[in-house]
C-alpha cells in the first residue's frame, strides 16, 4: 500500500502484528520507552496513531527550522505540496516513483512547513525504531 515503511508511518500506521511480526515488536519496544510503559498492547499503540493520524483528522502542526533540524531520520514534513523525510541528516524528496535524489536542509525550505509523521511515531524513531527505506533511497 506505501513506497516503504517511512511512508507508512508518516500516514499514521505501525507494522503488522500478524505479517511483520518482529518489525511490529521492534516498534512496541520503541513506544514503550519513549512513553515509559511497560508492554503496551497493540490496540493502545493503534489508538494513539488513530487520533494523530492526518486522515483522521489530527494536527498538522507547523515546523521551525531548528525544529526540522531536531527531527529523527525517517520523520516526514510537508512544505506546501511536497514532502520531505530526513534520511542521514538530509531531507529527501518523496514522490510516488521513489525517493528523489536531491537532497535538501531545512534552510533551503519555505515557511510553510509542517510535520507529517504524528508525534508518538516521531517520538518512537528519537527511541531507535530504525524504518526500513525503498531500496531506490540510495546513500
Amino acid at each position: 500500500f506505501f513506497l516503504d515503511e517511512v511512508t507508512a508511518l508518516a500516514a499514521g500506521h505501525r507494522p503488522c502484528f500478524y505479517c511483520r511480526r518482529l518489525r511490529a515488536k521492534e516498534y512496541a519496544e520503541c513506544y514503550a520507552d519513549a512513553f515509559g510503559i511497560a508492554g503496551p498492547r497493540a490496540t493502545e499503540i493503534d489508538a494513539r496513531l488513530h487520533k494523530e493520524r492526518l486522515a483522521s483528522g489530527g494536527a498538522q502542526p507547523a515546523m521551525h527550522r531548528t525544529e526540522i533540524e531536531e527531527l529523527p531520520d525517517g520523520a516526514m514534513i510537508a512544505v506546501g505540496r511536497r514532502a520531505f523525510a530526513l534520511h542521514r541528516r538530509k531531507l529527501r524528496e518523496w514522490s510516488f516513483g521513489g525517493w528523489r535524489r536531491e537532497a535538501a536542509t531545512p534552510a533551503e525550505l519555505g515557511p510553510e512547513t509542517r510535520l507529517l509523521t504524528p508525534p508518538a511515531t516521531v517520538a518512537v524513531l528519537r527511541s531507535g525504531f530504525q524504518p526500513i527505506w525503498h531500496p531506490g533511497i540510495g546513500n
